[in-house]
């Protein structure tokens, strides 16, 4: 099972997209078989709503692990391209053409946290973002996936 947010699916396949932003929400075409969620005030066809005050001035990663605790609850969660604290550049700015601005709040943290709360969560990084959360190494996730999922995280 593999979660992605927003624009994933132009990279690689997914299971599961969850996008916050109203404009993301409205620009993504669907594939079939693929679920996709967002939050109340991004409502379309065929998205379903979250509707979950720990969203609320949130963004599409917390939407994703909201997602992944309530309707799939994994095991262990990797969280990949988590990037707090690192940088405040956007690799989507192509699209939201917003400049750098900083990705999250201590509400964010603090929502994260209660969210994925007694789940085990990996960040993916070979530097050090700032999360509350176990960060292993792009080789270390590699070694994990490749022996115990045949390729797929969520």
């Amino acid at each position: 099972m593999e979660i992605g947010c927003n624009y994933i699916e132009s990279v690689r396949p997914v299971d599961v997209v969850c996008a916050f932003d109203v404009k993301v929400v409205e620009d993504i075409k669907q594939n079939d078989g693929v679920h996709y969620f967002t939050r109340p005030e991004a409502t379309v066809p065929r998205w379903r709503v979250v509707t979950d005050s720990l969203t609320s001035g949130g963004n599409s990663g917390v939407l994703a692990c909201l997602v992944a605790t309530k309707f799939y609850r994994p095991k262990t969660i990797f969280i990949l391209g988590c990037d707090w604290g690192l940088t405040d550049n956007s690799s989507d700015d192509h699209i939201y053409q917003t400049g750098p601005k900083r990705k999250y709040t201590n509400n964010i943290k603090k929502s994260i946290s209660v969210i994925l709360k007694g789940t085990d969560v990996r960040i993916v990084n070979d530097l050090k973002p700032d999360v509350p959360f176990n960060i292993i190494s792009t080789d270390q996730f590699l070694s994990t996936i490749n022996t115990s999922t045949q390729g797929r995280t969520l």
